[in-house]
C-alpha cells in the first residue's frame, strides 16, 4: 500500500473518507491486476497507473475519473472484464476504463492504419465522456516522463506521436499547462541534440536579460500603482518548443526571437483588463497590427485575453497578455478547471467549447470513410491560428488561418455549403478560393440543385469542409461508377444481357467475390477494382439453369493471347502455353496469368474473388519468354557453346546475366522466348546433353 498513501494524502484534501475508501478498493484491484508486471524501466507496473491518479488528483476530479485512471489498463493488459469492473464499480467507471483502453484485438496492415484507428476510437469515447480523453492525457504525460528506458526508435516515434496529436488536443481543450510540458517532453525526445544546444543558448540568452526585464516591470507596476489599479505583473518565458517551432516556421535566428520580452499582467475584472489596456498603451507606444481582443471573441478553445505589442526601452519589442484571475486559471487547466475551480455554474467556456468541438467530431467520424481519413480531418481542425469572420446578421464564426469562403458555408451548415454557387466578401463578389481576413462580413450565395465542385478540395482547409465534400463526389461518383459497371459486363457478356440472368445467380457470385450484393460487384467493375470479364465469365456456366455453390463445375475460360483482353503473364514464373495456369485479377491492370505452380500465387489461390481458372486455348501460337538458369564448369568458350545450342533450336536469347559461384562453376541466367511447353522441353535436352553442364533449372 506504500504507492497509495501520497495519492490517499492528495485524495483526503477535496474527497470524503467514503469515496477514498472506493479509490483504494480500485487500487488494489489495479495492484493485483498487474502483479508481477513491469514498466520498461524495470518498475513494478502498478507504478504507472497511480502516477495517471495522482496527475488527476491535482485537478481535483472525481473518484470515478480517478478510479477509471488508475483501471485503465487492467482490460487491456490483465485478464479483467469490462462486466466485471462494471460490478464492482458501477458503469461510468468500466466505461471510462473501456473508453481508454487501446484497440488491440483488430489486426491492421499497417502501424499507421492501427494508431489511427485507436485515434478514432479515443475521440469517439471523448464525444460520450470528455473525461476520457483527460485519463488520456494524464496517461501519456506519465509516460513522456519516463520515456528513458526505452529504445531510441520507439522514444522518437512516441515523441512524434505527442507533438503532432496529443498536444494539440490539450491545447485544443484548453490546457495550456498540460500542453506546455507534453511539448516540452515530446521535443527533448525527438530532437535531442537540437534541444540541448537550444536550452543552453536560452539559458545564456535568458542570463544577460534579467535587468530590463526587472525594469520593464517596475515601470509598469509603478504605472498601474499611480492610477490604483491593482494587478501583478508577471516575466513569462516562451517554452523551448515554441521558441523552436518560431524559428522554424520564420527561418529567423534565436537572436531575434528572443529579442521579443513577454509579460502577462494579471488583474481581478474585466473592466480592469481594459484599463491596463489603455495604460500600457500610454507608457509603451503600441506597434500596430499587433492588438488581439480575444475577451470579446474568444479563442476556440475558450481562451480569453488581451494581446498587444509594444515599443519598449531601446526599441526592444514587448509583447503583453493582459487576464483576470479567473481568464489565468482557464488558460492553464481549460477544461480540466471545471473541476479544479467548481463554482455554481455547471460549465466553463473551455468545457462549452470543448462540447461543440466534440459535436464537430461526431460529424466528421460520420463523413469519413475510414480511420486514416478521420484522423488527417481531426489533425487539419487542431490548429493553432485563427480568423474571426461575420455572418450578414452579426454573428461571429472561428475559422483556421487560410480558410475561404467554402469552409465558412460548411460552417454554418452542410447544406449550404453543398449548395454554395459564390460569395460576398465585404458585399463584392469575390472567387471562392479567396483566403479570408479577420473581421470581414462573408455571405454566401446558394442556387437548389448545385453541387460540390471536386476543385474545392484543392484549396479548403476545414475537416468539416473536406469530409463532407468527399462524402459527396463518393456517393456521386459511385452511383456513376454503377451505371459504367453495368454497361461493362453487358459488353463483355456479348451476345447476352445481364437481364438473362436470375437475382439468384448473381447474389452467389456476389457472395463468392464476397461482396454484400450484385450492385457492389458492379460498382467494383465500374471503378476498375474489377474486371468485367471475369465476372461474365462466372455468369457463363456450363448448364445455365442450375446455380450451384462450387463454381469448379464452370469451364475455364480460354487464353488466346491478348486479343479482346487486357492479359499479361506474371514475370516471376513466365507460364508459357499447354503448362497448369490461374489467372489473378488485378484492379487497373486486367489479368495476370501465373503458372499453377508459382510460390505467389500457391497460397492464395482459394480466394475466389481475385483468382479465376483459365486454360490455354487450343492451336494457340506466338513467343513466351521464359527464364533458364544453366549452371556450367569453367571451360574455354563454354558461354558460346550454350547459345550455339540454343540458336540452333530455334529460340531466341533476349539476354544474359552471368553469376560467378565457387571458382570451378559459372550460373548463365538467360531469358529467352519459346513457343510452347514442348519447345521448351526440347532446348533442356539439347543443352542437358553436353559434359560442361552441370545443373539446368526455370525460374519458378
Amino acid at each position: 500500500m506504500y504507492l497509495f498513501v501520497g495519492l490517499k494524502e492528495q485524495l483526503e484534501t477535496y474527497l470524503d473518507k467514503e469515496q477514498v475508501a472506493q479509490i483504494q478498493d480500485a487500487y488494489i484491484v489495479a495492484r493485483d491486476a498487474h502483479a508481477g508486471q513491469l514498466r520498461s524501466s524495470g518498475d513494478p507496473y502498478i507504478t504507472h497507473p497511480v502516477a495517471v491518479a495522482r496527475i488527476l488528483s491535482e485537478y481535483h476530479f472525481d473518484p470515478q475519473t480517478i478510479m477509471a485512471a488508475l483501471l485503465h489498463d487492467v482490460i487491456e493488459d490483465c485478464d479483467v472484464t469490462k462486466e466485471e469492473l462494471a460490478e464492482k464499480f458501477g458503469t461510468q467507471v468500466a466505461d471510462l476504463v473501456e473508453g481508454v483502453s487501446k484497440l488491440t484485438q483488430i489486426k491492421f496492415r499497417t502501424r499507421a492504419e492501427a494508431q489511427a484507428e485507436n485515434f478514432r476510437k479515443m475521440m469517439m469515447a471523448m464525444v460520450q465522456d470528455i473525461r476520457v480523453i483527460l485519463i488520456k492525457l494524464a496517461d501519456r504525460l506519465h509516460n513522456m516522463r519516463t520515456l528513458g528506458s526505452l529504445k531510441p526508435e520507439k522514444r522518437r516515434r512516441i515523441a512524434n506521436e505527442t507533438l503532432e496529436i496529443y498536444a494539440p488536443i490539450a491545447l485544443r481543450l484548453g490546457m495550456y499547462g498540460i500542453r506546455s510540458e507534453l511539448e516540452d517532453l515530446g521535443f527533448s525526445a525527438r530532437y535531442p541534440m537540437r534541444y540541448r544546444v537550444l536550452k543552453e543558448s536560452v539559458k545564456k540568452a535568458r542570463g544577460n536579460r534579467k535587468e530590463i526585464i526587472n525594469t520593464i516591470i517596475d515601470n509598469i507596476q509603478q504605472r498601474l500603482e499611480a492610477d490604483v489599479l491593482h494587478a501583478r505583473v508577471v516575466g513569462r518565458e516562451k517554452d523551448l518548443f515554441s521558441i523552436y517551432r518560431k524559428m522554424k516556421e520564420k527561418r529567423t535566428s534565436l537572436t531575434d526571437v528572443m529579442d521579443v520580452y513577454a509579460f502577462r499582467v494579471i488583474c481581478d475584472t474585466e473592466d480592469t483588463c481594459y484599463r491596463i489596456l489603455g495604460f500600457l498603451h500610454s507608457l509603451y507606444i503600441p506597434i500596430p497590427g499587433r492588438f488581439k481582443d480575444y475577451i470579446a471573441i474568444p479563442k476556440a478553445n475558450g481562451y480569453q485575453s488581451l494581446h498587444t505589442t509594444l515599443k519598449g526601452p531601446h526599441g526592444l519589442h514587448i509583447e503583453v497578455q493582459i487576464r483576470t484571475d479567473s481568464m489565468d486559471q482557464m488558460a492553464e487547466n481549460g477544461v480540466a478547471a471545471h473541476w479544479l475551480y467548481k463554482s455554481n455554474n455547471d460549465s466553463n467556456p473551455a468545457e462549452l467549447k470543448a462540447r461543440e468541438w466534440m459535436k464537430s467530431l461526431m460529424e466528421l467520424q460520420n463523413r469519413a470513410g475510414d480511420s486514416m481519413e478521420f484522423i488527417e480531418n481531426v489533425k487539419i481542425d487542431l490548429f493553432p491560428d485563427e480568423v474571426f469572420v461575420f455572418t450578414p446578421n452579426g454573428s461571429i464564426i472561428v475559422l483556421p488561418h487560410g480558410a475561404t469562403p467554402v469552409d465558412f458555408a460548411y460552417a454554418i451548415h452542410t447544406d449550404v455549403g453543398n449548395s454554395c454557387i459564390a460569395s460576398k466578401i465585404n458585399r463584392q463578389i469575390m472567387p471562392l478560393s479567396t483566403p479570408l481576413v479577420n473581421g470581414s462580413t462573408v455571405e454566401i450565395i446558394t442556387a437548389p440543385g448545385a453541387k460540390p465542385n471536386p476543385s474545392w478540395l484543392s484549396f479548403v482547409i476545414t475537416g468539416k469542409a473536406r469530409a463532407n465534400i468527399r462524402h459527396f463526389l463518393k456517393n456521386l461518383r459511385l452511383d456513376e461508377a454503377l451505371k459504367l459497371g453495368e454497361r461493362l459486363l453487358d459488353q463483355a457478356l456479348g451476345d447476352k444481357s445481364l437481364d438473362d440472368y436470375d437475382d439468384d445467380l448473381k447474389q452467389s457470385i456476389a457472395k463468392k467475390t464476397r461482396h454484400k450484393n450484385f450492385d457492389e460487384v458492379l460498382t467494383e467493375i465500374g471503378l476498375g477494382r474489377l474486371a468485367a470479364i471475369v465476372i461474365a465469365h462466372r455468369l457463363l456456366p456450363e448448364e445455365e439453369s442450375v446455380v450451384d455453390d462450387d463454381v469448379s463445375n464452370k469451364k475455364p475460360m480460354a487464353i488466346r493471347g491478348t486479343e479482346g483482353l487486357l492479359v499479361s503473364y506474371a514475370k516471376c514464373c513466365h507460364p508459357i502455353p499447354y503448362e497448369p495456369i490461374v489467372a489473378f485479377v488485378s484492379a487497373g491492370r486486367g489479368i495476370i496469368i501465373h503458372r499453377a505452380d508459382c510460390n505467389n500465387v500457391a497460397k492464395h489461390q482459394a480466394d475466389d474473388h481475385k483468382y479465376m481458372p483459365v486454360q490455354w486455348e487450343e492451336g494457340i501460337q506466338g513467343e513466351f519468354t521464359i527464364e533458364l538458369r544453366v549452371v556450367v564448369f569453367n571451360d574455354r568458350g563454354v558461354l558460346a557453346k550454350v547459345t550455339s545450342v540454343i540458336a540452333e533450336a530455334e529460340a531466341n536469347i533476349v539476354n544474359i546475366d552471368i553469376d560467378q559461384q565457387d571458382g570451378t562453376t559459372n550460373a548463365l541466367n538467360f531469358t529467352m522466348t519459346v513457343r510452347d511447353r514442348v519447345h521448351l522441353a526440347n532446348i533442356i535436352r539439347l543443352v542437358r546433353k553436353h559434359k560442361f553442364v552441370n545443373k539446368i533449372t526455370r525460374s519458378k
